[in-house]
């Protein structure tokens, strides 16, 4: 849900968190996600400035999709939560949808 994979990269939505594999609602995410990002889609990555990958090399970043910015559109529907942990290393923190949601 909280991870695109294209054919080169694995982009992880900056301060956007989904439920993990093992968790109720990851296959509510990940569905909801593949639904505004259908795999071979074309998609627009704004990366995170201030911290540009996480640990396990994932470029951080806002998505864009047909539908609007992945990102907000999980958080709006439900479907995730801030890492409040992280705003204040995110160029994103100050945006609206950000603040919105807890940073």
């Amino acid at each position: 849900g909280d991870t695109i994979y294209t054919a080169n990269y694995k982009i992880r939505l900056s301060l956007t968190n989904t439920p993990e594999k093992d968790e109720p609602g990851y296959q509510e995410a990940t569905l909801f996600t593949e639904m505004h990002c259908p795999p071979g889609s074309m998609i627009t990555v704004d990366q995170d400035d201030l911290q540009s990958y996480d640990v396990y090399g994932r470029i951080l970043g806002k998505v864009y999709c047909k539908s609007g910015m992945i990102n907000e559109i999980l958080l709006s529907n439900g479907h995730g939560n801030i890492l409040s942990q992280y705003c204040s290393t995110s160029e994103f923190s100050g945006e609206v949808w950000a603040k919105r949601y807890g940073c």
